[in-house]
């Protein structure tokens, strides 16, 4: 018999990391009985049924507002952000009866939260798989230990786990690297184009939220610093008005540093990409690094020694440059060294099926473990 399981996310278009691993994981999983649960939109109007029909397994959408915690990640929320944030737990007020009731009537075997953003919603009766995709900032928060107590817990590395040290004897949790696929980005070779892109050019891209989080002010001090004139820097993502300006401040004008904005393909960006740039205030392996791995990319990141803790060291071992985390002095001498050495050699990958399999694998142990309690 089928599972049936509920995902719940916070988000499901744009770039980021949450949003495009849970895609990939509905793409491609089969064999389930899958229902959906939105962020209700206030801007503008969604077709359920359609989104519904993107995923073969997904037979229910429905939008709900939810109550998240970006403050528990370390994310602060621009001032309409923070008015979009009181608009949706009002709402929730109302919409937990209707969440607790779409758990009831469909008896799901799973509820799966993408990220713990969503901690508020998880209750100790809801059989809830909790995706660890970004790192709780206090070991010592509340947050940890209710989370702990849930039907399982998806770290994405390491450095996720690490504020669960206190609580890893009572939890049920695996380490999962994100599903990854880039087989198909060497089709997009040539499509970006850039007045300062040339043959030579050295490109090192930032993918992702723009946030004081994310490390991007580093990197634009370093990359001035250090990057020689034939390199190009670009920020692919968006963020608070407020911060962005800030950090087009930054760069004084320097031609070298483009802003890109969203990007609706992100693969066309990894195509044009040499490097992919983490400016993590500690050491972190984000979605893009993997990304950028997996299409032929070399990664600039945070970390000392070798960089033995990602997923697949052996394969990736000569692929990533370090630097110490928050030192900008030493993110520039990556710069400078990179620069002119552009990665013609590529090698387009994917893991999206055993990922899956490994996913289905942890969920059906997370099942054995609540019928024998």
């Amino acid at each position: 018999m089928n599972k049936k399981i509920l995902f719940v996310t916070h988000a499901l278009e744009g770039l980021y990391g949450s949003a495009t691993s849970l895609r990939l994981l509905l793409e491609h999983y089969s064999d389930i009985e899958a229902d959906l649960v939105l962020p209700r939109s206030f801007r503008h109007s969604r077709d359920l049924n359609a989104i519904a029909a993107r995923f073969a397994a997904v037979q229910r959408v429905y939008e709900l507002s939810l109550p998240v915690d970006l403050d528990v990640v370390g994310i602060k929320r621009s001032a309409p952000e923070m008015l979009y944030g009181a608009a949706h737990w009002l709402n929730w007020q109302r919409d937990r009866v209707r969440f607790r009731d779409l758990i009831e009537q469909n008896r799901y075997d799973v509820v799966h939260f993408n990220s713990p953003v969503l901690h508020r919603m998880v209750e100790a009766d809801i059989p809830a798989v909790i995706h660890m995709r970004d790192i709780i900032l206090d070991p010592q928060s509340p947050v940890v230990d209710k989370l702990s107590n849930g039907l399982g817990i998806v770290f994405i590395d390491a450095a996720t786990r690490k504020p669960f040290e206190r609580v890893a004897s009572r939890m049920h949790a695996i380490t999962l690297n994100n599903p990854m696929h880039m087989s198909d980005v060497g089709q997009y070779a040539g499509v970006f184009r850039h007045p300062r892109l040339t043959a030579n050019t050295t490109v090192f891209s930032m993918l992702g939220r723009v946030a004081p989080i994310k490390g991007v002010e580093l990197v634009i001090r370093a990359f001035r610093q250090g990057a020689g004139d034939d390199a190009l820097l670009l920020i692919v993502g968006d963020g608070p008005k407020d911060y962005v300006a800030h950090c087009r401040s930054l760069t004084e004008n320097d031609p070298r540093i483009v802003f890109w904005g969203e990007e609706e393909n992100a693969k066309k960006i990894y195509a044009a990409t040499d490097y992919v740039v983490r400016g993590d205030p500690q050491p972190c392996i984000g979605r893009t690094v993997y990304e950028g791995l997996y299409c032929g990319c070399r990664v600039i990141m945070a970390g000392l020694g070798a960089p033995d803790f990602i997923f697949e060291a052996d394969r990736f071992h000569d692929c990533v440059e370090l630097y110490r985390a928050g030192d900008a002095g030493s993110l520039a001498a990556v710069f400078a060294l990179c620069t002119g050495k552009k990665i013609l050699a590529r090698q387009y990958l994917s893991n999206v099926e055993a990922y899956v399999q490994a996913f289905d694998r942890f969920l059906d142990e997370c099942l054995v473990r609540r019928r024998a309690s």
